[in-house]
């Protein structure tokens, strides 16, 4: 799609202002040149796949919410009454979005992919670090994991600030530090053994066969 609008506006220059955002360039094509009834199949495709991403994302913060911590601390109550939570947080969150939504279309933002992409690379690089941690060490615990995704956090803040450093580098740097930092952490700091059987690679039934 963007290589075709941007053959298209290269041989239609004077159909497009110069210095207009690059998250304009599709709704203006939809705007010039598509009929009244194609374009609003477009647009509602458009919104649709913008859904599907809402949603899941949503549902997955309700279903983690009430799965690994309200459940885990209360586990004898009535499923209707997860179900209520459940839809409870999702409501709770969509409404969180969409203000942020409102206060994001304030900002001088050029491309909103790229913006999002860099928020995401900021708070969720580490991730990856945790995971690794978790499947492929045997001495990091959860203390130690912890301070390695919160170094990682503030690291990448000012990697992001103080350096020219691209974002798409963002998760490199920010699962190395995770990393490191979490397991030397889990080195320093004593936590109570727990036992590890099916967690680790290490320690699967079908590694130790």
């Amino acid at each position: 799609m963007g290589s075709a609008l941007y053959a298209y506006y290269k041989t239609h220059p004077v159909a497009v202002s110069m210095g207009m955002q690059n998250d304009a360039i599709f709704p203006l094509f939809i705007a010039q040149n598509l009929p009244f009834g194609l374009a609003g199949f477009v647009i509602a495709a458009i919104f649709s796949a913008a859904m599907s991403s809402l949603d899941s994302g949503m549902n997955s913060v309700a279903t983690v919410f009430v799965t690994d911590f309200y459940r885990r601390f209360k586990p004898k109550k009535p499923d209707r009454l997860y179900l209520y939570l459940a839809r409870s947080v999702t409501l709770v969150v969509g409404l969180i979005t969409t203000v942020i939504a409102l206060l994001l279309v304030t900002f001088d933002i050029h491309n909103a992919a790229l913006f999002a992409a860099s928020i995401a690379g900021l708070f969720i690089s580490g991730l990856g670090g945790l995971f690794v941690l978790g499947i492929f060490t045997r001495r990091t615990n959860g203390i130690g994991a912890l301070v390695g995704a919160i170094t990682s956090a503030i690291v990448l803040y000012f990697v992001k600030i103080e350096t020219p450093i691209h974002f798409l580098l963002y998760g490199s740097i920010g699962f190395i530090t995770c990393f490191i930092v979490g397991y030397l952490s889990s080195l320093f700091i004593p936590e109570r053994k727990k036992s590890l059987e099916g967690l680790t690679i290490y320690t699967m039934p079908t590694m130790k066969k």
